[in-house]
């Protein structure tokens, strides 16, 4: 009942999200935008079958796998594809179950399971070097299934310290948030990982407040870097992308390669 209760919530809060996105033209301003159509795949998961894109830099260079937040398109990370290109550093971006032309249903279950498919998608294509990255929503997915798939550290982008919090953070009630289980602890999560993590938030998030961030960071303990970005929204990093966001993210990912192929142990530093 309380996971039924949970899907619900993650469901209409999607398509309202999404629903905004078309009356006020921002999905018609993507698409217009979107410049990588010839770079779309499908990916198998489970049963379901999901839409994403597939962004290469190079043979050579380290690749990102992103898990995109819950009022997202694969095509809102176009720029964003862009400018990681640019820098040296593939990507894939997929939409979960239920998310575009993606089949099946949202649920935490199968957000980890599409996650994990979309990394094995990846892994496939020979890159030296593979971080997973969550934004919002999306960095309770990559925290949950960090420790599941070969990677080499986990960036979270502008994310939250637990579901539960977050839900409260977005504005709904707390008995609300009560009666649901608490899927994705990022605080908790991050202990148990034994990879590098990195955590680059906004001092003017709007929606999640800096204190998460801390947390998250703290709890990582010698492994965790906090990277704080100066004056930018919460959905400005998609919607318009800077290399002050980006590229200190495209260089830690960058170091992480360098440091797996010289066989060092990769800890993030202070």
């Amino acid at each position: 009942m309380r996971e039924a209760l949970l899907t619900l919530l993650l469901n209409v809060t999607s398509r309202l999200l999404l629903r905004s996105d078309r009356m006020n033209g921002i999905i018609e301003q993507m698409l217009t935008a979107f410049t990588f159509a010839d770079q779309r795949l499908v990916i198998p998961s489970g049963k379901r079958r999901l839409s994403a894109v597939y962004v290469s830099a190079g043979e050579e260079t380290p690749a990102v796998l992103i898990c995109h937040g819950i009022g997202e398109l694969v095509e809102y990370w176009g720029r964003v594809q862009s400018l990681l290109k640019r820098m040296g550093v593939s990507s894939l971006v997929f939409n979960y179950s239920g998310y575009g032309t993606s089949s099946g249903i949202l649920t935490t279950a199968h957000c980890e399971e599409d996650a994990i498919a979309a990394c094995r998608e990846l892994a496939g294509r020979g890159h030296r070097s593979i971080v997973l990255l969550g934004f919002s929503l999306g960095s309770g997915v990559a925290c949950a299934v960090a420790s599941r798939v070969g990677i080499d550290g986990l960036v979270m982008c502008e994310g939250f310290s637990t579901l539960r919090e977050a839900a409260m953070a977005m504005g709904f009630p707390r008995w609300v948030t009560r009666m649901v289980p608490d899927a994705w602890d990022t605080v908790h999560r991050v202990c148990e990982l034994e990879k590098p993590v990195l955590v680059i938030h906004s001092d003017v998030d709007g929606l999640f407040p800096m204190s998460m961030a801390m947390r998250v960071a703290q709890a990582c303990g010698p492994r965790g870097q906090l990277i704080v970005i100066n004056g930018v929204s919460h959905n400005a990093p998609i919607f318009a992308p800077t290399e002050d966001y980006w590229k200190p993210i495209a260089a830690w990912v960058k170091q992480r390669s360098s440091e797996i192929s010289e066989g060092r142990l990769p800890v993030a530093s202070d």
